[in-house]
């Protein structure tokens, strides 16, 4: 990175060298420009004070190219470095999708993460472009800073013990600025849940034994941040843009495809 910056800065620096040369300096019989430093930084301060327009659009162009080259690259060393041994059970772990889907991404979150809550909105647009191949299933890992992260998965892991899991999840991310003990028994009221089993079971040994495992297994995996996937061992990190997803869900599909045909 920083040597891709310092080549940009040569780059800027010889634009602007070059609109000054012409201002500042004078041309000599042999056709060389000889240049007064002094006028040469007044020359530069004009030309970047007549142009930020210019300077801005370049820096922006060069910023957006540097973005989209990274994430190229990140794309390409997550096919080639893919995990595995991480398992979904069904039993405790909330799905969204059909069972039959060749592709599985096992989402990692926090609710009180703002990026989890942007990522949710993005994940459910995947499995409304891709029905019938992709399915979600949520696991748990709420960051130590985030307070009311691990008392809100207790909770939305209880709701799920009562068929509400997905509902719960809206309801918590919705509100992921503002959750609190009051609001936690509200949702499950909201829901129409059982609100003495919800207390219980959000409560109980299982619950945050399970929310303890999936911390662990993130661990295990160097998924710390939030949110974070992994699609058939594919990771993807953060809260990427629909055409990111797309690109790993399409390359999946087209691995399958393949594997199908030389069978």
């Amino acid at each position: 990175m920083k040597k891709m910056l310092m080549k940009f800065m040569a780059f800027m620096g010889l634009i602007l060298f070059s609109a000054a040369a012409t201002s500042a300096g004078e041309v000599a019989i042999d056709g060389k420009i000889t240049i007064d430093e002094d006028r040469l930084r007044e020359v530069i301060k004009e030309v970047i004070k007549e142009n930020p327009k210019l300077i801005y659009e370049t820096i922006n162009a060069y910023a957006k190219h540097e973005k989209k080259r990274k994430l190229a690259e990140r794309l390409e060393s997550s096919f080639k470095n893919r995990i595995n041994g991480l398992t979904v059970d069904e039993k405790i772990n909330p799905v969204m999708g059909s069972k039959d889907a060749p592709i599985t991404i096992i989402e990692f979150t926090d609710f009180q993460c703002p990026y989890c809550s942007r990522a949710a909105r993005t994940v459910e647009r995947v499995l409304k472009k891709y029905p019938g191949k992709v399915r979600l299933a949520l696991k748990n890992n709420p960051l130590d800073f985030h307070k009311q992260a691990l008392p809100a998965a207790s909770a939305a892991l209880a709701a799920n013990k009562q068929g509400k899991f997905w509902e719960y999840h809206d309801l918590l991310f919705k509100n992921a600025s503002d959750l609190n003990e009051e609001m936690f028994v509200k949702f499950a009221e909201d829901l129409s849940l059982d609100v003495e089993k919800f207390n219980k079971d959000r409560n109980s040994d299982e619950i945050i034994v399970q929310i303890e495992a999936e911390r662990e297994e993130a661990e295990k995996y160097k998924l710390k941040g939030t949110p974070s996937f992994v699609a058939n061992g594919i990771v993807i990190r953060g809260a990427q843009k629909i055409d990111y997803f797309s690109k790993v869900v399409d390359r999946l599909l087209a691995e399958k495809k393949a594997e199908k045909k030389q069978k």
